[in-house]
């Protein structure tokens, strides 16, 4: 039997899986399709890639229902997604 070596996620994925969850709570008391959200959440039980995190968050910030909304200024949510740039 050989050792697989396990990869731990790191600490930008950690933070990007927490604000993917904010959001989607925030995008579920707004209104926005259930067919939307649940991808996302399904994606969070998973070991999600950045990149993976990125589209959802990305998907989800696009509805008609996200329109305006932002993490309070000067939060560490607020710092990180103004340093990535979403898909689409």
């Amino acid at each position: 039997m050989s050792k697989q070596k396990t990869v731990w996620p790191t600490d930008r994925e950690i933070r990007l899986r927490f604000i993917l969850f904010a959001v989607i709570e925030t995008a579920s008391a707004e209104g926005v399709a259930a067919e939307l959200l649940l991808p996302a959440h399904k994606l969070l039980r998973a070991s999600p890639s950045e990149p993976q995190l990125l589209e959802a968050l990305g998907q989800i910030l696009a509805a008609d229902e996200m329109y305006g909304f932002r993490f309070p200024a000067g939060s560490e949510a607020h710092e990180l997604m103004q340093g990535v740039e979403l898909p689409g």
